[in-house]
C-alpha cells in the first residue's frame, strides 16, 4: 500500500495535521465497513446532510448511509477494499482511495481485482460527500440495474440517448 498525498505542507492556516485528520475519517470509514460489528455504527461518520452517490443510484441526509447499504444488499452476498493508494487535498478536504475490490457475488462465486475510486469530502470531521465508483457491472460481478430492480429509495441515476436520468 503506498500513500501519497498533495503537496508536503500547505500555505495559510492548514498544516500536515490537516491532511493526516482527513484520511483519518476515512481511513475510521473502512475500519468500521471491514467489521461486522462496527458496520452499523459508520452512518456516525456521515454528516446529516451527505449525499452518497453509487453506481445506479443516489442517497441524502441522514439515513444516506443505511439507504446505500439496504442498496448494495442484494447485489452480493459480501464485498471488501483493498486500497493501493490515498490522494488528500487538505485544501478542498478532499480524499481519493484508488484499489480494488473482492468479495462474494450472489452465486457463491468469489470475485477479485475489480476496479474502485471513492471520493470523499470532509466537514467539519464529517463525510459531507462520498461518490463510489467501480467496476462491478463492468466485471460481471453484479448485472446492469442490480440485482433485482428494487432501487429502495434511492434516487436512480444513469444516461440515455435523450441524457441523464435523473
Amino acid at each position: 500500500m503506498s500513500d501519497r498525498t498533495s503537496g508536503d505542507r500547505t500555505s495559510g492556516d492548514r498544516t500536515d495535521g490537516d491532511r493526516d485528520a482527513l484520511r483519518a475519517v476515512v481511513e475510521e470509514f473502512f475500519d468500521r465497513m471491514a467489521d461486522d460489528d462496527r458496520r452499523r455504527t459508520v452512518d456516525e461518520l456521515f454528516d446529516d446532510d451527505a449525499t452518497i452517490t453509487v453506481p445506479g443510484a443516489t442517497f441524502e441526509g441522514p439515513d444516506a448511509a443505511d439507504e446505500m447499504f439496504a442498496f448494495f444488499a442484494p447485489r452480493y452476498e459480501w464485498a471488501a477494499k483493498d486500497y493501493d493508494r490515498w490522494f488528500v487535498d487538505e485544501r478542498e478536504d478532499a480524499v481519493v482511495s484508488l484499489g480494488t475490490l473482492y468479495g462474494v457475488d450472489n452465486d457463491g462465486d468469489e470475485f477479485s481485482d475489480v476496479s474502485y475510486v471513492d471520493v470523499y469530502e470532509i466537514r467539519d470531521g464529517e463525510i459531507s460527500r462520498l461518490d463510489i465508483y467501480n467496476d462491478l457491472v463492468a466485471d460481471g460481478v453484479v448485472p446492469v440495474g442490480g440485482a433485482n430492480g428494487d432501487d429502495h429509495g434511492a434516487t436512480v441515476t444513469g444516461r440515455s440517448s435523450e441524457g441523464t436520468i435523473r
